[in-house]
């Protein structure tokens, strides 16, 4: 696994961080976990904290961790970028085609591992949206594997109560086995709109 937690000290880190959570926020409540395939998948989540990626790994139950790509902002602070990097996170370039975080992401997904992306490409507050990044639409059409998308509460306050919401995965339809970039705009878009309507429901 490189320089990630061992399979081992990964079962033990996540029941702490379980436990932790559970102390932090009482009410946890989470729907479709079986949803999570097996095999390599995209799961793409709505980004409002630097916590969500625990609040998936954590309570996705996961018997594997996934590869998740992260700026490379995060990557650089001292403990935080160091504890992603163990827990699977590899840095992206926003500002560019970082065409080296392409490649990681491809390989993860034809090596039969799952990768955790953020469509909206920034944390975003409740109620504020952006335009969705295709990225993650792109590689998962090129990886020919299927898009989870999941909602994680976007108000963690202390003692607040946390939904988290794993939805069925899908394969977006295109025209022809290549989507267009204007396919992957539309359809970003829409998986955007399907995350957060997620969230509203109970």
């Amino acid at each position: 696994m490189n320089e990630m937690f061992s399979q081992r000290t990964y079962r033990i880190l996540r029941a702490f961080l379980t436990a932790w959570l559970r102390i932090l926020h009482p009410v946890i409540h989470v729907h479709g976990r079986e949803n999570i395939p097996e095999g390599p998948c995209m799961l793409c989540c709505n980004h409002s904290c630097f916590s969500d990626p625990v609040w998936v790994i954590v309570y996705g139950k996961l018997s594997r961790l996934p590869r998740i790509m992260a700026k490379q902002e995060l990557m650089k602070l001292p403990v935080l970028g160091w504890l992603y990097r163990k827990l699977g996170a590899f840095p992206v370039d926003r500002g560019a085609t970082d065409l080296k975080a392409v490649q990681t992401t491809l390989k993860t997904l034809r090596e039969g591992n799952r990768v955790l992306i953020f469509p909206e490409g920034t944390r975003v507050r409740k109620g504020k949206k952006v335009e969705a990044h295709s990225g993650a639409l792109l590689m998962a059409n090129r990886a020919k594997v299927p898009v989870v998308p999941i909602y994680v509460s976007t108000k963690k306050h202390l003692f607040s109560p946390i939904l988290l919401r794993f939805g069925e995965p899908y394969f977006p339809e295109y025209a022809a086995a290549k989507a267009t970039p204007e396919e992957l705009t539309l359809r970003s878009a829409e998986l955007l709109e399907k995350i957060y309507a997620m969230g509203d429901e109970r």
